[in-house]
């Protein structure tokens, strides 16, 4: 006797086909991320293995390009996750990318302001601006500056710590004007007038070497120091120095070069201390 098939059967067949099919698309969506994740992860510690502690070491100016570089490879891998998904999930792209175009103007007019220091940010990378370390000089707005020391370079802030310690987040699209006081020379000059006290080879000698014994605290390369006799007289001669650096190294420390030239003339007798000084009406100074 043959048995009669049920009229059900088609659809159990094709209902449990459409379970089996829904699980194994869970399963595939599964290890599509965590596969996707583990390899951000990779990537992020070969980043900072090979190129943070390696370069770093040799360049410590390299940190610059860190957080844009970490930025991208994770723009890289967030799309090619959601491609990924689309197609296990059987989503035609074509309708998706027309309407990502109209999504994407609502986004854009939207967080315009987004948009602008986005590539406010790329200009300054591909301008070569500023670098993690640099003092720097930032013009945000009308009659608005701010300065310090760029602590980090993102995409769409960069980061400072001003001369109160603070830390200050600007975004890109608000810099209009930057000076970047670590890549300028600056002249820093002082002349002195002393008596004569020897010969003019060995005044301007013993001259150089406060000079550059003053440029060691201000950690500025001796060779932009040099020392020339400016004016004389038969009583005393003026000798210019002058101290070629970095406008950052000589602005944080001007007024120390300035004092430690003084108190080493001072040392020597060649200028007069406070209690020697003469008194305002000429008299002698008391003794």
């Amino acid at each position: 006797m043959q048995a009669t098939p049920t009229p059900n059967a088609p659809a159990l067949t094709n209902a449990f086909s459409a379970d089996h099919k829904l699980i194994a698309q869970g399963y595939e969506t599964l290890i599509a991320l965590v596969v996707g994740f583990i390899a951000w992860r990779l990537c992020f510690a070969l980043i900072d293995r090979f190129f943070a502690q390696r370069l770093l070491l040799r360049h410590p100016r390299v940190k610059t390009y860190l957080s844009p570089i970490k930025s991208i490879v994770s723009v890289v891998f967030f799309v090619a996750v959601g491609l990924v998904l689309l197609h296990i999930w059987n989503v035609d792209i074509g309708p998706a990318v027309w309407s990502a175009g109209a999504i994407t103007a609502v986004l854009a007019f939207g967080a315009q302001w987004v948009v602008r220091d986005l590539l406010a940010g790329y200009s300054i990378f591909a301008e070569n601006q500023l670098e993690v370390g640099d003092r720097v000089e930032l013009t945000t707005g009308i009659n608005s500056q701010v300065s310090g020391i760029v602590e980090a370079i993102g995409l769409r802030t960069t980061r400072l710590i001003d001369r109160h310690g603070r830390t200050v987040f600007i975004p890109n699209g608000n810099i209009y004007v930057a000076t970047n006081l670590s890549r300028g020379v600056k002249r820093l000059e002082v002349n002195v007038d002393v008596p004569w006290r020897g010969s003019v080879e060995s005044m301007k000698r013993e001259i150089t070497a406060i000079a550059k014994d003053a440029a060691r605290v201000a950690k500025v390369d001796e060779q932009g120091v040099t020392v020339t006799l400016d004016e004389f007289s038969q009583e005393s001669a003026s000798f210019r120095i002058s101290i070629r650096a970095p406008e950052a190294h000589i602005d944080t420390d001007e007024g120390t070069v300035r004092e430690r030239i003084a108190a080493a003339l001072q040392s020597k007798g060649w200028l007069p201390s406070g209690d020697q000084a003469t008194p305002a009406d000429g008299s002698a100074p008391k003794s």
